[in-house]
Order: structure tokens, then C-alpha cells, then sequence
């Protein structure tokens, strides 16, 4: 579900979901990618679904210090806080495209509202709402959305998305990736600062 590699100088950690290992594992990849020299690190979620909202939040923290998350639901809005185990302070560049969605939304919009990561790649899928499904006893289903996902500052998701800080498409050459190019550029500048 996580895979790393480091690139020069730079941490470059993909997660396919936020599954309830998700932010154990990336607490390791920087520890292990730190150990190996990295001085800045790529967290890419391009295509990521989401997953748990928990582990949405479990990851920001590695990143901030403090910092909220909210859902929005019909009896109020639940507020979700940074745990404050933060796991580096080097900079950070998050990777999305249209297919980041839902609890990995958040977990973009978290790290940028916070001004603790630049954003590289496409606007994100803006599926800010948790859907519910209910079975009939006659054999059919209602399938009716029960919250909406809302960003630390308390923007919607839903149908709107996530914007990054710096616009890229895939584009390029077949097999070339220009997305991860720029992030891992942009990661490198950073470090440097």
C-alpha cells in the first residue's frame, strides 16, 4: 500500500490508500528515508481513493504540529485534531491529480491550509461527502449521502476539490511521468532554501 524510493536527496513516498496501516507505514518511510539522507520529501496520493478519515488525520500529524480536520454531518460538525507525534519538519511536496479523492483530499487541503506543503500536480476529484448504503428488507438498497467532508479552514470538498499550488498534467512523453518530475524538482528546490 506504501512504496518508497529515494531520489538524490529528495523522500519519495506514494500511498494507494488510506487503509488503517497507512500512517504507521509513512511514519516509517521517513524515518527510513530520512536515515538514508533525505533532506526533503514527495508524498504522492495521486489516484488515492482515501480511505479512513482516521488515518487522513494520522498522517497530517506527521507533518504538523497542530491543526484540525472537520466533518460535517446533519448533527453538527465532529472536529478531528492533529495528534502533535510529528515525524519531520523537512519540507514537503504533496503529488495530486483528479483521481485524489475523498479522505485523501482532506489530507491534501490539511497539509496546505497548514502552509506546511506545496501541492503539485491536477485539481483533486471533489468527492468531499460520505456516502452510506442501506439495505431493504424487500431487496433494494438506499444509498444516501450522511456527511460532507469540510478542510481545516472549513471550505468544502464536495464537487470543488483541491486546488495545487502548482498546475501540472502528466503530459510528456509516453512513460514519462512530468507530475512526479516537478514534484521531486520542486522538493529538491526546497530543501535548499
Amino acid at each position: 500500500n506504501v512504496t518508497t524510493s529515494l531520489e538524490g536527496t529528495v523522500g519519495y513516498v506514494k500511498v494507494r490508500q488510506l487503509t488503517q496501516t497507512s500512517a504507521d507505514l509513512v511514519k516509517q518511510a521517513l524515518a527510513d528515508l530520512g536515515s538514508q539522507g533525505a533532506l526533503s520529501f514527495v508524498l504522492d496520493i495521486r489516484d488515492n481513493p482515501g480511505g479512513y478519515l482516521t488515518q487522513a488525520v494520522d498522517m497530517a500529524s506527521l507533518f504538523v504540529k497542530s491543526g484540525s480536520m472537520q466533518i460535517e454531518t446533519k448533527d453538527g460538525k465532529s472536529v478531528k485534531s492533529a495528534t502533535g507525534n510529528v515525524a519531520t519538519d523537512k519540507p514537503l511536496v504533496v503529488l495530486v491529480n483528479e483521481n485524489t479523492a475523498a479522505a485523501a483530499e482532506v489530507l491534501a487541503a490539511a497539509l496546505q491550509e497548514n502552509q506546511r506543503a506545496t501541492l503539485v500536480g491536477a485539481s483533486t476529484l471533489g468527492k468531499g461527502s460520505v456516502q452510506v448504503v442501506r439495505d431493504l428488507s424487500f431487496g433494494g438498497a438506499l444509498r444516501y449521502t450522511a456527511a460532507y467532508y469540510l478542510t481545516p479552514q472549513g471550505r468544502t470538498i464536495n464537487d470543488v476539490g483541491v486546488t495545487p499550488d502548482v498546475s501540472v498534467g502528466l503530459g510528456g512523453e509516453a512513460g514519462s511521468d512530468n507530475q512526479r518530475s516537478l514534484a521531486l524538482e520542486t522538493a529538491q528546490s526546497l530543501a535548499r532554501e
